[in-house]
């Protein structure tokens, strides 16, 4: 099929190129021709003639009598018209004597009463190649115009024709022309007469019907219009057309268009359907392969079949506006297909979800008018979309990530939807955008999704709810030309427009703004733009001064009105000056000038001027926002709370030339930074005012200061502050007795100079404080040498009793056991049995006769130094121990021990049930002076482990005597 097809174009191509080679050479010969003749126009009396390039221009004109050009007509003989024109001449019919030796290429008989044109009138001109019959009153085509065989264009509008019968011979005509008559009926062979006919236009004509049969010898045809008529069916007309390009079928009355979709055209590009009454799109024939566009727009489309285009792999543009479309599934288009422009505008369409999976060529895509709510996933795919427009539709939002896979954008419609958010990176990545609208939508922001898009130009986003803009809303937008945000809710555009550079057009009429910041806008302004701010409740304020400058960087249009202060309400902008602008009224006090500023973040600022203006006091009332007060030359003797009341923002004061003689820090405004106190009469440096207030100037010259010792804490704030004091240099101390400062320079003074007896002062306090000091330090560290010898030696003469200086653990710090055990020898098979291991098992170190000492002792040395080498001595007191003079002995050694060490050394357990009155009166005044243990008592063991001192020690041998003594001393004495 393809091989066919490709075999019939070329046969067509070599026609055409032979067609064009003929009409050349035929032009070449009647162009030599024509050189030959003589082309000067003669003097006419009705017609008038031009001459040009290779003939003359011939128009007859505004003839009530046709025979009053019969004279001109014979002095035209011989002449080569290369037009030939009656308009609005009598005639009904063409003279053949006119013509007669007459040269004509294109003959126009216009708004005649024209009713026919005889056989003779055009014999003998060959030349005849055109002929324009217009707004004549022809009922049929003129079968006189059948003898220039040459005519290759004839036009017949206008006319009253309404049957075209029988077979009109032209054989090499090319185009047919016969729109705006009242054909209704046409032969089947009446253009059989035409073989050569390529453009046949039959539009606005009443024809109902077309025969199967009308076209058949007809085979060049190439454009066919039959736009604007009554057809209800085609019936195969145009089937086997082979050659047919263009088919207008558009303005008619066709309910089934499956007769031209279903028809062979094998070359056919351009259908038109406009404005019928088709409801179904059908498949179109796939050996009409190579058609491009298709228009069916204006029709009762409900149904698009599936694949009902996808054998059209080569169509570029379809055009289904203004039908019922609900659904339109992905496949009705070629897998392939190679589909740049998509218009479904005016349909039912509620969704485009998988509508475009097929079309990754699309460049437009025209979808406004429909109901489609969600966009998405809708454009996923299309990297060549350009144009997209979702006007007239449902859309509530646009999501981040919408057109992320549509970086080549160019331009984007939204408007006259029900958009109220669009995300901030909605438009992301499409960094070729120019053009982007969303008026007539919900949206309460922009929320910064214009930002970063260096190619965009223009932004309509009019008749929403958007109620301020952010901070650099339009960041990198240098190319950004126009912005229009009309009819919004918008009151502040602070720093909005500081990325649009290019900006020639902003429209903000009918919104809230108050104020229009030169800060708002780029710090270079390439163009002078044109502002648009009417209906707005402008503050007219020093803020707005810029827009009315003599050399203003913008152009004001419409008639903008001021809201306040008061005393401009109502006044055109336009009409204001700049100082009308800067002059403030409101809480101006007489003698005052107030003038109104911009400071650094656009805020109004209100510089007050009251020097020079005879006060004595500072002005109560100031207007609101005072940040700049002139009290110069003025009579001050004392500044009150007045500003910090009144003025509390105020950042700059100037009190030169007053009688202050002091300043009170607590008067001063807490946001003051600059402050000029020269030349008055203080005599003390501010020093409390700069260590409360943050001030960064200060201007102090011209005062009588005292320069005293008390002033220098405010020298060295000077020294830590760098240059806050602006006239340094000039402040000079008053005239005085102390020659160290009299009439020198503050700067240049020091500590010496200020404070000249502070040094010997300082000397004599902090003498005696050092010298107690290092004898603090000496005592403590011979305390810390000899601590232990210095207690002994107190303690020794009775002078730690009272104060506790020596405690037990110190004097003990060098015995070697916790308890030395006394008893009877008798008694030692039930000690070594049941008390010692008990006493040694609570962890302490026990002495005892047998174990610790040496024979060859002195019974009594042993005893008196078990005594001496232990913490405790525990005497078990039993019958056989008062038997002993030596154990008795040995309690007495003990007893004397603690009266000298003031420590209750003895621990006394009795074993059996001796009665106190048996014992000596020391032993028995003792134990009742203690509290005794009894062996076997309940908590016998808790009561002697607190009755003895824990410490840490090795059984030791005593072994340092230097004289022994036999063992068995020591075992008799028992």
């Amino acid at each position: 099929m393809r091989a066919s097809t490709a075999k019939t174009a070329s046969r067509v191509d070599l026609f055409a190129s032979a067609l064009v080679v003929v009409v050349c050479a035929l032009c070449s010969v009647e162009a030599r021709q024509w050189r030959k003749v003589n082309v000067t126009c003669p003097k006419l009396e009705r017609c008038h003639c031009t001459t040009v390039n290779q003939g003359a221009l011939t128009l007859c004109r505004d003839v009530s009598d046709a025979s009053e050009l019969d004279a001109d007509m014979a002095t035209l003989e011989g002449v080569i018209h290369r037009k030939l024109t009656f308009d609005q001449v009598q005639i009904t019919e063409l003279p053949a004597r006119w013509f007669t030796n007459h040269t004509v290429i294109m003959l126009i008989v216009n708004n005649c009463p024209l009713r026919d044109i005889g056989e003779a009138a055009l014999n003998g001109i060959d030349s005849l190649s055109r002929v324009m019959l217009e707004n004549d009153q022809l009922e049929s085509v003129p079968r006189g115009l059948t003898a220039a065989k040459h005519l290759h264009w004839l036009e017949v509008r206008k006319n009253r024709i309404s049957f075209l019968q029988g077979v009109l011979f032209l054989p090499e005509l090319y185009e047919l022309d016969l729109r705006y008559n009242a054909i209704e009926v046409i032969d089947d062979a009446y253009l059989s007469g035409m073989p050569n006919l390529q453009i046949l236009r039959l539009s606005s004509n009443r024809i109902q019907h077309l025969s199967p049969d009308l076209f058949k010898n007809t085979g060049k045809l190439k454009i066919v219009e039959f736009r604007n008529n009554r057809i209800t069916a085609i019936n195969n007309a145009f089937n086997s057309m082979r050659y047919l390009e263009t088919l207008d079928l558009s303005d008619n009355m066709i309910t089934d268009a499956d007769g031209v979709f279903s028809s062979r055209m094998p070359y056919l590009k351009i259908l038109k359907l406009d404005h019928n009454r088709i409801q179904v799109v059908t498949e179109l024939a796939s050996y009409n392969a190579m058609i491009k566009e298709v228009y069916l727009n204006d029709n009762e489309i409900s149904q698009v079949d599936f694949g009902a285009f996808a054998a059209i792999e080569a169509m570029t543009r379809l055009y289904l506006n203004n039908n019922n479309i609900s659904r339109l599934h992905g496949s009705v288009f070629h897998v392939e297909s190679k589909l740049e422009i998509l218009s479904l505008a005016d349909n039912a369409l509620t969704s485009v979800a998988g509508t475009f999976s097929r079309t990754r060529r699309m460049s437009d895509l025209r979808l406004f008018s429909n109901r489609i709510e969600d966009i998405s996933d809708a454009f996923k795919g299309l990297t060549l979309l350009r144009k997209l427009s979702l006007m007239d539709n449902l859309v509530t939002h646009v999501p981040d990530g919408t057109f992320s896979d549509n970086s080549g954008l160019l331009e984007i419609n939204l408007s006259n939807n029900r958009i109220w958010w669009v995300g901030k990176y909605a438009f992301k990545g499409i960094v070729t955008l120019e053009k982007v609208l969303l008026q007539n939508n919900r949206l309460l922001a922009l929320n910064g999704s214009f930002k970063n898009l260096p190619k965009l130009r223009y932004v309509d986003a009019s008749y929403n709810s958007i109620q301020s803009l952010e901070k650099g809303e339009f960041t990198n937008n240098g190319r950004l030309t126009s912005i229009h945000l009309a009819a919004n809710n918008i009151s502040t555009v602070q720093w909005a427009f500081t990325g649009a550079s290019n900006l020639t057009v902003l429209v903000l009429r009918k919104n809230r703004v108050e104020l229009l910041r030169r800060s708002d806008f780029a710090r270079v302004l390439r163009v002078r733009p044109a502002f648009t701010i009417d209906d707005n409740p402008l503050l007219c304020d020093c803020r707005l001064a810029w827009l009315v400058r003599p050399d203003a960087e913008v152009q004001m249009r419409n008639y903008a009105a001021c809201e306040g202060p008061p005393w401009l309400k109502g006044k055109l902008l336009a009409d204001l000056t700049q100082n009308d602008l800067t002059k403030w009224q409101q809480d101006c006090q007489p003698g005052c000038q107030c003038d109104c500023v911009e400071d650094g973040i656009g805020d109004r600022a209100i510089h007050v001027d009251c020097s020079s203006a005879a006060l004595n006091r500072a002005p109560k009332v100031y207007p609101e926002g005072t940040t700049q007060l002139e009290l110069r030359n003025n009579r001050l003797e004392e500044l009150d709370d007045a500003l910090v009341n009144g003025a509390p923002h105020l950042q700059i004061l100037s009190l030169k030339n007053n009688l202050l003689s002091s300043l009170n820090a607590t008067n001063v405004p807490e946001k003051l930074r600059s402050l000029d106190i020269s030349e008055n009469r203080l005599k003390r440096f501010p020093h409390a005012l700069v260590s409360q207030r943050e001030l960064r100037t200060l201007r102090l010259s011209g005062n009588p200061f005292t320069c005293e010792c008390s002033d220098y804490p405010f020298r060295q704030w000077i020294e830590a502050h760098g240059n806050a004091v602006l006239d340094i240099e000039e402040v000079i101390c008053a005239e005085s007795s102390n020659s160290m400062v009299s009439l020198k320079p503050f700067v240049n003074l020091g500590q010496k100079q200020l404070c000249p007896a502070a040094v010997p002062r300082a000397v004599a306090v902090l003498l005696p404080v050092l010298v107690a000091l290092a004898m603090g330090l000496a005592i403590s560290a011979a305390y810390l040498r000899y601590r232990r010898e210095l207690k002994v030696w107190l303690y020794a003469r009775g002078l730690c009793l009272s104060l506790q200086c020596v405690k037990e653990d110190e004097l003990d710090e060098a015995k070697l056991f916790d308890v030395f055990l006394s008893f009877s020898s008798r008694d030692g098979d039930w000690v070594h049995a049941q008390l010692l291991p008990g006493v040694e098992s609570l962890g302490f170190s026990v002495c005892t006769y047998e174990r610790n000492f040496k024979g060859g002792f002195l019974l009594q040395d042993i005893i008196r130094d078990a005594v001496a080498c232990s913490r405790r001595t525990l005497l078990l007191l039993t019958r056989n121990f008062l038997e002993s003079e030596w154990c008795r002995w040995e309690f007495r050694l003990a007893y004397q021990r603690a009266l000298e060490d003031h420590i209750n050394r003895l621990v006394v357990v009795l074993v059996d049930d001796v009665a106190l009155d048996v014992l000596d009166e020391d032993l028995r005044e003792f134990v009742r002076a203690v509290n005794y243990i009894r062996w076997g008592e309940p908590n016998f063991w808790d009561k002697l482990l607190y009755s003895l001192p824990k410490k840490d020690s090795k059984r030791k041998l005593i072994t340092d005597r230097t004289q022994q003594y036999p063992m068995e001393h020591t075992s008799a004495a028992g």
